[in-house]
């Protein structure tokens, strides 16, 4: 959590090895990121992180089926085993009857949805979510935050930047950042 300006955007942008410029040594489970070229980094971004964003980075010409499918298709995964993981993610995420919907044809609560199940097909280890529920409505907020807490207790951990203090209660731990620095880091008892 922070204000605007406060760094929680580019700290995401770090821990997703999108942005390189900072000091100090990234490493992710035993790798040391900074060793590695772009090819490599995408390789390994597909492989251990899933991204979620407040605008949902769908591809509208695409359906709810092909938008979930491109983290397999560019992680070279057959397309008979695709379509079998893309219905599943679906399901989990409650949208298996939208599979051939476009982005234009669900609801933002829904698109959000295909968002995370395009960035859990992989089976990331770390869900990345930068303002997930600023766009939505509050009852769609309420179950996308429902959903996230599933994954986690599935395995999944999840970094989830936000603004509101009530989708912070959500979380095990906050991390108030400010001015690029941290400001408060205390657990939640759950």
């Amino acid at each position: 959590m922070g204000p605007s300006g406060s760094g929680k955007s580019s700290l995401m942008n770090i821990i997703g090895f999108l942005d390189r410029q900072f000091s100090g040594s990234y490493f992710l489970n035993d790798i040391l990121l900074s060793m590695k070229d772009e090819n490599e980094l995408s390789f390994l971004r597909n492989e251990y992180i899933g991204f979620v964003f407040q605008n949902f980075q769908l591809l509208p010409r695409l359906t709810a089926q092909s938008n979930v499918e491109l983290p397999l298709i560019y992680s070279g995964v057959k397309k008979t085993e695709r379509m079998g993981r893309v219905k599943l993610a679906l399901e989990k995420v409650g949208l298996a009857d939208k599979l051939n919907h476009y982005p234009s044809q669900l609801s933002g609560g829904q698109k959000q949805r295909v968002a995370i199940a395009r960035a859990m097909i992989n089976q990331p280890k770390l869900l990345l979510a930068d303002e997930p529920t600023g766009a939505l409505d509050s009852v769609s907020g309420q179950q996308i935050m429902g959903l996230f807490q599933k994954l986690n207790e599935e395995g999944t951990t999840i970094i989830l930047v936000t603004h509101d203090s009530k989708i912070a209660l959500y979380a095990n731990r906050v991390i108030s950042i400010k001015d690029g620095s941290i400001v408060e880091d205390r657990w939640i008892g759950k």
